[in-house]
């Protein structure tokens, strides 16, 4: 780390105490040192975007923050700040994209690893295809990918696909090595034990996402453990024929922000197995809610079809 970045380590710490202070209070003074760190760095949009999540009590971001230092064990949010915004260079990435010739933004944001389904890695839009790799779940083939990705500048990482955390060892390991980076795992409720949430919370950097749509009530139970242990965690919805009308609308939000979830993730890629994949006017539908709902909700919402949208998706081609 060279001298600038000790002087931004230093200045993030020092901000994160005196939010953890009186987040209601000083969450508006915080802009000023966003605006000193980053603003040169930020498009208006993006900066009106931060004015309004860090100053407007009525903004749903503003909302969210705010209800992270509540939620959210302290030194497990300091470390959520200090890897997004000074390793993984959060905020450096719109400027770094747009300097980048089109079509050569060689570094992705994310990796994705692996599909344990079968899966053929081709539907247009869909991360696994684009950024996914597909080492064996082994700590060794593990470690060498992600020293790879991250010298590429990569420092989030996504286990995906039946139940990762069954490899629970490995993947808590790696946390431990990778301290600098943020790890995400989609994981079946059954996976989440108070023995898993107390190496969450030593670790401070590995976010399950829970998969909701199987089994609701063991969802809601390992929703609850995961706050008693003040530790964040999102949900994941595959999204099918079957419930497409009944995700995605103001009543699922609300009961995911009760139960105290800070991000779901929407898959609306063509489901494995039954029941079938929604038609593509429902997957329209689902992600127009999904987009309305990112300007009122307190919930970061990841729609797995946002790069391309359901309505930019080649006509016959794979959604």
């Amino acid at each position: 780390m060279g001298i600038p970045n000790r002087l931004k380590a230093f200045g993030i710490a020092r901000a994160m105490d005196y939010l953890e202070q009186d987040p209601d209070a000083n969450l508006p003074k915080l802009m000023d040192w966003l605006d000193k760190h980053a603003g040169a760095h930020l498009s208006p949009a993006y900066q009106h975007l931060f004015h309004q999540a860090m100053t407007d009590p009525d903004n749903n971001w503003n909302q969210l923050i705010r209800s992270m230092y509540t939620d959210i064990h302290p030194r497990v949010l300091k470390k959520i700040f200090e890897n997004f915004i000074l390793h993984a260079g959060l905020l450096d990435w719109p400027a770094r994209k747009a300097a980048c010739p089109e079509g050569q933004w060689e570094a992705p944001w994310s990796v994705i690893f692996p599909p344990s389904f079968p899966c053929a890695m081709d539907c247009n839009g869909c991360g696994a295809s684009i950024y996914g790799v597909r080492p064996s779940m082994e700590f060794d083939s593990l470690d060498q990918e992600l020293e790879a990705r991250k010298a590429g500048g990569c420092h989030l990482f996504i286990f995906n696909g039946g139940d990762p955390l069954s490899h629970q060892e490995e993947i808590i390991a790696l946390c431990n090595k990778y301290a600098d980076c943020v790890f995400a795992a989609f994981t079946p409720p059954q996976a989440i034990t108070p023995g898993l949430c107390a190496d969450l919370l030593r670790v401070g950097n590995l976010f399950p996402a829970i998969q909701v749509d199987a089994d609701p009530a063991d969802a809601a139970r390992a929703c609850a453990l995961l706050r008693s242990h003040k530790l964040p965690f999102g949900v994941a919805c595959r999204c099918t024929e079957d419930n497409w009308q009944r995700i995605a609308t103001e009543e699922y939000y609300a009961r995911l922000i009760g139960e105290g979830a800070k991000f779901c993730w929407f898959f609306t890629c063509p489901a494995y197995g039954a029941p079938a994949a929604p038609t593509r006017a429902q997957m329209l539908d689902i992600h127009n809610r999904i987009k309305a709902f990112r300007k009122t909700m307190p919930l970061l919402t990841l729609d797995f079809w946002d790069g391309p949208s359901p309505s930019a998706a080649p006509q016959g081609g794979n959604l």
